[in-house]
C-alpha cells in the first residue's frame, strides 16, 4: 500500500517543481550564470570591491516584516569570499547539491554555518543575479532551521518578487562600472557611399531610380466573364443599330411609293 503512496507522492512533488520553474521563469530569477559578453573588458579588482559593497550593502542579520532566510551552502559562500577577498576565481552558480541525498531528500545531519548559510532575500537575489541558480529552485524559512516548515511555493514567489528586481537593477549599474565595451572603428566609407556606390547594391539602387516597379495583370475568371459580357453588349448593340437603320430605310421606301401615287 505504501508504494502507490509514494509514487502519488513523486508525481505531485514533481509537478509542484515544473509549476514553480515556470513561475521563476516568470518572475526573472536567472538560472544560469550571467558571463561576460564576448569582447568586453573587465576590470576583475573593480568588480570585486563593488560586489562586496554590495552585498555588505544589503546584508543584515534580521529580517523585515513578511520576509524570509533563504539557505546557500557554505562551500559556495567560502568560494564567493575567496573571490572578493583573495583573488579567487568566480564561483560557479548556486545549487546546494549538498544539502540532499541520492533520493533528494534532505540530508539529516545539516547544520547552520558549518554546512549553510542564510541570507536575506535582497542578499539572495543579487547572488542570483551574478552567478545564477542552475534552476534550481530556493529554499526559504521563517527561522535559520533548514528543517522547519517550508513556507509556499506562492509566498515564496511573493517575498522575492521585489528584491528581485532591485537587485537586477543594482547589478547592471555595477556591472556598467567594471565593463568596458571596445571602442567603434572610425568609419571610412561615407553614408553614400555605402548605400549607393558598393557593387552589390547598385543595381537595385539603379533599378529604382530608372525603371521602377512594374506590375503584372493576372487574368482571372471573374475578368474573363466581365470581357465576355462586354462583347455580348457591343453585339446586342451592333444589332439593334442594323434593326433600326433597315426600318429607317423601308419607311423611307414607303414614302417615296406613296408620294408617286399621289402625284398620278
Amino acid at each position: 500500500m505504501m508504494e502507490p503512496q509514494r509514487r502519488r507522492h513523486s508525481v505531485d512533488e514533481t509537478q509542484d517543481m515544473e509549476d514553480m520553474e515556470i513561475e521563476m521563469a516568470e518572475l526573472g530569477l536567472p538560472s544560469a550564470a550571467n558571463q561576460h559578453s564576448t569582447g568586453i573588458r573587465v576590470d576583475m579588482e573593480l568588480r570585486r570591491r563593488l560586489e562586496r559593497d554590495l552585498v555588505l550593502k544589503n546584508d543584515s542579520t534580521s529580517l523585515k516584516y513578511k520576509e524570509a532566510w533563504f539557505f546557500i551552502e557554505t562551500s559556495w559562500m567560502e568560494e564567493w569570499m575567496n573571490f572578493v577577498l583573495h583573488d579567487g576565481p568566480l564561483p560557479g552558480p548556486i545549487t546546494n547539491q549538498s544539502f540532499y541525498t541520492p533520493n533528494h531528500d534532505f540530508r539529516k545531519d545539516l547544520k547552520v554555518t558549518k554546512h549553510y548559510r542564510c541570507v536575506n532575500p535582497r542578499v539572495y537575489c543579487i547572488y542570483a543575479e551574478l552567478y545564477g541558480t542552475s534552476g534550481v529552485l530556493p529554499i526559504a524559512r521563517y527561522t535559520l532551521d533548514i528543517y522547519a516548515t517550508p513556507i509556499l511555493r506562492d509566498d515564496v514567489l511573493e517575498i522575492l518578487k521585489l528584491p528581485e528586481l532591485s537587485a537586477r537593477v543594482a547589478v547592471n549599474e555595477i556591472r556598467d562600472k567594471y565593463e568596458e565595451w571596445p571602442e567603434d572603428e572610425p568609419e571610412t566609407e561615407s553614408w553614400w557611399y555605402r548605400c549607393c556606390c558598393r557593387c552589390d547594391r547598385l543595381p537595385t539602387v539603379l533599378g529604382k531610380i530608372f525603371g521602377g516597379p512594374t506590375y503584372a495583370s493576372v487574368a482571372t475568371d471573374d475578368q474573363d466573364k466581365k470581357k465576355k459580357k462586354k462583347r455580348g453588349k457591343k453585339k446586342s448593340k451592333r444589332s439593334k443599330d442594323d434593326e433600326t437603320d433597315s426600318s429607317d430605310e423601308s419607311d423611307s421606301d414607303g414614302e417615296e411609293t406613296g408620294l408617286l401615287n399621289a402625284r398620278d
